[in-house]
């Protein structure tokens, strides 16, 4: 399988932040859900990718090249904020963006503005936060990127414009060739359009897979201190603790629950392992 970005040993420090020998691939075709808590270093990860961020040691390929020789024209790119002149409206950004981008497509652009219910016509600084969102979107669309990298890009959204977001990320799927990667703290969103999940906490992968196989292995185990406390510490990931009862995450949810009928053995979300994950004691 070709991958769109393989990383090597990446080293990045800032202040008190590190991100220590990252090792990462990322599959052609796939969408990658990025997730973990604020500072786990997802926004570093995705500027060390751009190139906006200079590695510290380490090797970033981009489509089987190394990444000084590698086309990033290929690369959309959805950050956080809005980085384009406020001043600007839609058709003075369309013409700026045709003398950048080689294969910019003014049509696209248009039709995904209009789609978003975004007015050409009208100033960016007059937009607010989710339309500032989708102006992103459609600039990162309109030039036919093969791999789209999204920094909280349902941000300000409200529950319909996410879904049509996700549309719009599913027709850009339709293309084998096309590969997204979405940081964002919605991980009900990710379970509805990520083929892959990759969690970061404090700079660090602390797991990654393909997400249906995350979903339909872990699990949270319910009791009391003491039978949670019998489990196989080769099934628990991390556990919580309360007033009333004790969680446990756990590997191989449906061995747990035939082993210990005792306890109550849940589904978990993806919310559900990062806030375990995040908030639990190891065992």
């Amino acid at each position: 399988m070709d991958n769109a970005v393989e990383i090597r040993g990446l080293c990045k420090r800032r202040g008190d932040f590190s991100m220590e020998g990252l090792d990462l691939e990322i599959p052609t075709g796939y969408v990658v859900g990025l997730i973990g808590e604020n500072g786990a270093g997802k926004t570093t990860l995705i500027k060390c990718i751009t190139g906006a961020n200079i590695l510290d040691s380490g090797e970033i390929r981009l489509f089987g090249s190394p990444f000084a020789e590698a086309d990033r024209s290929r690369i959309g790119v959805v950050f956080d904020e809005c980085k384009f002149m406020q001043n600007y409206d839609g058709t003075h950004l369309s013409k700026l963006m045709s003398g950048i981008f080689d294969r910019w497509d003014d049509r696209v652009f248009s039709e995904t503005m209009s789609g978003y219910g975004i007015p050409m016509d009208k100033k960016i600084k007059e937009y607010s936060r989710g339309m500032r969102m989708k102006v992103q979107v459609a600039v990162a669309m309109a030039h036919s990127p093969d791999l789209l990298l999204m920094d909280e890009p349902t941000a300000g959204m409200d529950p319909a414009a996410r879904d049509e977001f996700l549309d719009s990320i599913r027709r850009y799927m339709e293309d084998e060739g096309h590969t997204a990667v979405i940081s964002s703290h919605i991980t009900s969103d990710l379970e509805r359009i990520a083929d892959y999940i990759v969690f970061m906490h404090a700079g660090r992968i602390a797991l990654s897979g393909p997400k249906d196989d995350i979903l339909e292995s872990y699990g949270i185990a319910k009791g009391s201190a003491s039978a949670v406390a019998a489990i196989d510490r080769d099934h628990v990931v991390s556990v919580r603790r309360d007033d009333y009862s004790t969680s446990a995450l756990v590997r191989d949810r449906s061995g747990v629950a035939e082993a210990y009928p005792e306890l109550v053995v849940d589904p978990a979300s993806l919310e559900d392992i990062m806030i375990m994950m995040v908030r639990g004691e190891r065992p």
